[in-house]
């Protein structure tokens, strides 16, 4: 395949159909909704670029804590920090994930929010003690973790 075919595939934020849409409004308002739209992409750049620096901050602490987990005391909670880490790396890396598809398709998906959402649940999982939690608490994360796994596989059905 070719660049330029690839690139036909993508899909444009501004096609003439998406356009028609807005064949009522003044020149005026077509303006402020240009800018608008232009806004929103400059800021959701900005967002993809911080993002994309806090991931590589986390991985380089994950690398680190690594490093020096025999100098740790307890190597159980070095592992447990390490993981801790690593999560919330996966969690910004799947928050970057939805803002680049949003370049890619002109839409917000919802799976890697989802996806996201699980694993800072996880990463919750890891740090609380279960033996401390009152008993509504345990009930109210496990349903959480229970609806976020039914959207997950809801969304890879619809999607298959």
């Amino acid at each position: 395949m070719l660049l330029s075919d690839a690139q036909e595939e993508v899909p444009q934020y501004k096609s003439e159909e998406r356009m028609s849409d807005y064949d009522h409004l003044s020149p005026t308002m077509k303006t402020v909704l240009d800018l608008i739209s232009r806004s929103t992409l400059f800021i959701y750049a900005l967002i993809a670029i911080l993002l994309i620096v806090i991931a590589l901050l986390t991985f380089f602490d994950a690398a680190y804590l690594i490093l020096t987990i025999f100098s740790h005391e307890n190597l159980i909670q070095g592992i447990v920090e390490i993981l801790y880490v690593l999560l919330l790396t996966i969690i910004v890396v799947e928050v970057l994930e939805t803002v680049t598809s949003y370049f890619r398709t002109g839409r917000i998906l919802v799976r890697p929010i989802l996806i996201a959402g699980l694993t800072a649940m996880v990463r919750k999982v890891l740090i609380i003690n279960i033996e401390e939690m009152h008993i509504t608490e345990s009930i109210a994360l496990i349903g959480i973790i229970g609806v976020l796994v039914a959207g997950i596989y809801v969304m890879w059905k619809t999607e298959q």
